[in-house]
């Protein structure tokens, strides 16, 4: 399993990147994310900045956040389908319907939101903060079984 280098401009809604986040802590930690949106205009106090908005499924390097693996394979299948990328590399990302130039559309958010409180993993970051470091595509482990039924 390899990380794949990725450009930021080529980010999309359904890819799963990781990139160093620093954000209010002092150092930068290595975080995982399914991208829902790539660069969401926000209207703040401080003027209008972007989100990276993602679902985050690991943190600092390899820790899961969703640590039962059939669970995360629920999670993804009920924002979109599955689709593999590299093989090899165990590097897949999500085919999110319905969604826009944006990303991840609010009706669609609507309909997920219970369960995004639930796992408690949905972030929001600053996309110029987030751009700062690489971006990679980042392999996850899945179930042998079901990494099976999508190879095949």
């Amino acid at each position: 399993m390899a990380k794949q280098i990725y450009k930021w401009s080529s980010v999309r809604a359904g890819d799963i990147i990781s990139f160093r986040y620093k954000g209010n802590k002092p150092t930068a930690t290595l975080t995982t994310i399914l991208v829902l949106n790539p660069k969401m205009p926000f209207e703040g106090k401080t003027g209008k900045r972007f989100h990276l908005i993602g679902l985050k499924l690991e943190t600092s390097g390899n820790i899961p956040f969703i640590r039962n693996k059939s669970e995360l394979v629920e999670l993804l299948n009920r924002i979109g389908d599955l689709e593999v990328v590299d093989d090899k590399n165990e590097i897949y990302r999500v085919d999110i319907k319905g969604t826009g130039p944006r990303g991840f559309r609010k009706a669609a958010y609507t309909r997920l939101k219970k369960y995004f409180e639930q796992q408690g993993n949905y972030r929001t970051y600053i996309w110029e903060e987030a751009t700062n470091s690489t971006v990679f595509l980042e392999p996850i482990k899945l179930p042998q079984r079901f990494r099976e039924i999508l190879s095949a």
